[in-house]
C-alpha cells in the first residue's frame, strides 16, 4: 500500500517548536514542496509524452488509457500525481519530473517516476524509474547547474510503517539514491512496547548562511515505556503513546552532497530505525 506523503512560501513556526524542550534550534521557516499538480492544460501536454497522444483517458487527461510499455504495461493505467520541473540532467535543460501512479504492484510502491524532456514545444520520455515515487519532493540547486531532489517515501508492512528521506541525483541513465533519514513506527503491529517517529516537514534553509541550501528535517518521536502495564490477550489494544517530543535534524549542503551535524547525528543514534 503506497503511503506517500520528495521552498516557495514560508510560515513562522517558531512558537511551536520553542514550547519544545528537546528541540535543539528552531525551525524559522515551514515551505511548500517543489511537488505540484499540473494545470490541465499543462497536465495534458505532459501526459501525451508519457502515454502518447491516442493512449490519453478522455475522461481524465492525467492518465492513461492504459499503462505506457515502458511501464511494463501489466494491467491498469497510470496517473499522474504531481510533477517537479527542473534542470535535472545537466544545468539549463528543461526536464520534468512525473510522478506516475498505478502501474507497478505493491512490491515497488504502486508505481515510480517518468523522465522527461522538453522540445520543440513537446514532452518527450528519457527513462522511467519502477518504483521510485517524487509526489513529496524539495528541489535544491547544486553547484553544476543541476537541480537534486530531496524526496520522502513511506513504506507500511505486517503494521510496521517506514519512512525515508532520500537526496536524489538524476542522471540521463540512472539515478544516484542517497538516504538521508529512515524512521518509523510499530503502532500496527501488534508488538507492544509501541513507538512512533514520523517525519513531520522538510525544508531548505541556508542554517550556516554559507549560501547554500541545507536541510531541515522536523521529526516527533513518541515511545511506550517497557513497563506499560497490559492484561493477557491485550497486546493488539490502542497503543498508550505519551505526547510526542519534536526534534530539529540539519543536514548541511556541500553544493554536492548533505551531511548531518554533530547534533543530528547523535539524535539519529536513537530515532532511526535500522
Amino acid at each position: 500500500m503506497k503511503l506517500f506523503k520528495c521552498i516557495n512560501t514560508f510560515l513562522l513556526i517558531g512558537t511551536l517548536l520553542s514550547a519544545q524542550a528537546v528541540v535543539t534550534k528552531t525551525l524559522a521557516r515551514e515551505n511548500s514542496k517543489d511537488s505540484i499538480t499540473p494545470s490541465q492544460k499543462d497536465a495534458i501536454a505532459l501526459m501525451r509524452g508519457v502515454c502518447g497522444k491516442d493512449n490519453i483517458n478522455s475522461s481524465n487527461p492525467k492518465s492513461c488509457t492504459k499503462c505506457p510499455s515502458f511501464a511494463g504495461n501489466g494491467g491498469g493505467s497510470g496517473t499522474l500525481t504531481s510533477v517537479i520541473y527542473g534542470s535535472f540532467t545537466k544545468s539549463g535543460s528543461t526536464e520534468a519530473f512525473v510522478d506516475l501512479e498505478g502501474c507497478q504492484a505493491h512490491a515497488q510502491n504502486w508505481g515510480g517516476s517518468v523522465l522527461l524532456s522538453r522540445a520543440s514545444r513537446s514532452w518527450s520520455v528519457v527513462r522511467y524509474e519502477a518504483g521510485l515515487r517524487s509526489d513529496s519532493c524539495l528541489k535544491i540547486p547544486n553547484r553544476t547547474g543541476r537541480h537534486s531532489l530531496v524526496c520522502e517515501g513511506s513504506h507500511l508492512g505486517q503494521g510496521y510503517l517506514s519512512s525515508q528521506l532520500d537526496a536524489l541525483e538524476i542522471g540521463l541513465t540512472k539515478t544516484r539514491t542517497t538516504n538521508l533519514l529512515t524512521v518509523g513506527s510499530n503502532t500496527g503491529s501488534c508488538r507492544p512496547p509501541y513507538y512512533e517517529v514520523q517525519i513531520k516537514d522538510f525544508l531548505a534553509q541556508d542554517t550556516n548562511e554559507d549560501r547554500l541550501l541545507d536541510l531541515v528535517v522536523k521529526v516527533s518521536e513518541a515511545r511506550e515505556v517497557k513497563s506499560t502495564s497490559r492484561g493477557n490477550g491485550e497486546g493488539c489494544v490502542d497503543p498508550r503513546l505519551p505526547k510526542p517530543k519534536f526534534h530539529q535534524l540539519t543536514f548541511l549542503s556541500n553544493g554536492q552532497s548533505f551531511r548531518s551535524t554533530p547534533t543530528t547525528a547523535n539524535l539519529m543514534k536513537r530515532l532511526e530505525v535500522k
